[in-house]
């Protein structure tokens, strides 16, 4: 045997090889396959990451049955009181709701990125228990203005503590899970977002405030948003970004600093802006269709305004489909070509569901079609809508993740969320108007069209460019000797 050749291990027999001087081993070795590391199974596998979207989970699902009971709180004493700007009363509450984010939004932002982040969500879920228990304060035996007024102002002030959880959580996710993580980390997170929104204001919200009545609900939800106050607390520490340069700042000349650094930061990445604008894009035109769903489904469809589920549903496990099979599809193709086609498939199912009923007439034999052939109609346009709403949401949010320095995250997130809430104000106002001048088919109609319009534009830019980057290749390949014409 040569030197050193009886240093080389030999390897180690498993059950299938062949024993020596015998035959084969029946026994079967039975192997534990780890999860992928960017499955949906791996991210809920890190426990920081769970008991964070726990939080995120609950919290959300409170906050929309909040909504619901206080909608229906107002509604209430519209009706008791013979109110007759019944629609003005309720838009004054989606709009105290609404103006923290536009107000508060890059002070959050700041808070976010220069406090504990796990210490300002607990602090925020606290808060919004105590607006709730303010919502018990309040009276019915009062003058009707002054109950109206109480609802506003507090409603505004359960906005503001809403504000500041929204950036310090998105600016959480990256440091609770490694980069391959991201999509599936924030597909779970926009998961959780619509089935919070189905189960708090559509199923838990309705069905809770029928059982125990408004008050006891705000009870309910007091208690939910301590247990998240305390999941949250068991979350490890982050990084408070250090401040230089600027000791001898007043206070409010630190502030108007930090919310400059996150505004030149944006505007000094082309890649982060277009992000934000397809995040802002798609969550004002789903707004305006959610305001314009209890329409659709009563003067289209031919429904109760209560059963505005029926589309409802439909959309939500299209967003679960969509996240489910998001993070395969952004492995394949490039992330913003993914959101370009989302956005123009989306504005063609949207238009498709406006004109649900148009097209069943043209195809239906055998007199109308019935109501719930249209509604199965709608539910499949409405599903389809739903996973190219995914398709937007998950890779955007990504791209805003991972071109956000990790001490400035928070103010981008939170940037993000006053621009798109400011933006969101147009269909809150204008949206339900325009259907009562123009028809909401033909309101939908139009926002199909725009937002069809906005991803082939993105398309075929990102055509161009790639077409000019491959020319810029050809052209800096060396040429051959025919390039050199006769005298060469």
């Amino acid at each position: 045997m040569p030197a050193g050749q009886d240093a080389v291990a030999k390897p180690a027999r498993d059950g299938n090889e062949p024993r020596p001087g015998g035959s084969p081993s029946r026994r079967r070795v039975h192997v534990l396959r780890p999860a992928r590391e960017g499955s949906l199974r791996a991210v809920l596998a890190n426990g920081p990451f769970l008991r964070l979207w726990l939080a995120q989970a609950i919290s959300q699902t409170a906050n929309n049955m909040v909504n619901f009971a206080l909608l229906l709180r107002v509604r209430n004493i519209v009706e008791v009181h013979g109110l007759e700007q019944a629609n003005t009363a309720i838009s004054l509450v989606i709009l105290a709701f609404s103006l923290p984010s536009v107000l508060f939004g890059p002070l959050a932002g700041v808070m976010a990125d220069r406090t504990n982040r796990r210490a300002l969500m607990a602090a925020v879920n606290a808060l919004r228990a105590v607006a709730v228990v303010l919502f018990l304060v309040i009276r019915p035996g009062w003058q009707v203005q002054t109950i109206l007024v109480a609802h506003y102002m507090v409603t505004f002030l359960f906005g503001i503590a809403g504000q500041f959880f929204a950036p310090a959580q998105g600016a959480t996710i990256p440091a609770l899970v490694p980069r391959p993580q991201l999509i599936s980390a924030n597909a779970l997170f926009n998961l959780t977002f619509t089935a919070a929104q189905l189960l708090g204001f559509a199923t838990l919200g309705p069905i809770l405030a029928k059982l125990l009545g408004t008050d006891r609900l705000f009870v309910f939800t007091v208690l939910l948003f301590l247990v998240c106050a305390a999941l949250v607390l068991t979350l490890p520490p982050t990084p408070v970004a250090p401040r230089q340069g600027m000791g001898e700042l007043h206070p409010m000349g630190r502030l108007w600093a930090d919310v400059r650094e996150g505004l030149v930061f944006i505007l000094q990445d082309p890649a982060l802006m277009k992000a934000i604008a397809y995040l802002t894009v798609a969550a004002t035109t789903f707004l305006m269709v959610a305001s314009l769903g209890p329409e659709f489904v009563t003067s289209v469809i031919g429904l109760a305004k209560e059963d505005i589920g029926y589309v409802v549903a439909p959309a939500g496990i299209g967003v679960l489909v969509g996240v489910l099979g998001v993070g395969r599809v952004v492995g394949r193709f490039p992330r913003e070509a993914v959101i370009d086609w989302a956005l123009a498939l989306a504005g063609m199912m949207l238009l498709l569901l406006a004109l649900s009923r148009d097209l069943l007439d043209l195809v239906w034999i055998g007199g109308e079609p019935s109501v719930a052939v249209e509604t199965a109609m709608a539910g499949l346009f409405a599903a389809l809508l739903g996973i190219c709403n995914a398709f937007i949401l998950v890779p955007a949010q990504t791209i805003l993740q991972e071109r956000s320095h990790e001490h400035i995250r928070a103010r981008v997130y939170a940037t993000f969320f006053t621009i798109s809430n400011t933006v969101s104000f147009v269909p809150i106002f204008f949206a339900a108007a325009s259907a009562d001048l123009f028809g909401v088919v033909q309101v939908l109609s139009v926002v199909a069209l725009l937002l069809t319009s906005f991803g082939a534009v993105g398309l075929v830019r990102r055509h161009a460019a790639e077409l000019a980057r491959r020319q810029r290749v050809r052209t800096r390949h060396r040429q051959g000797p025919e390039a050199l014409g006769p005298e060469g």
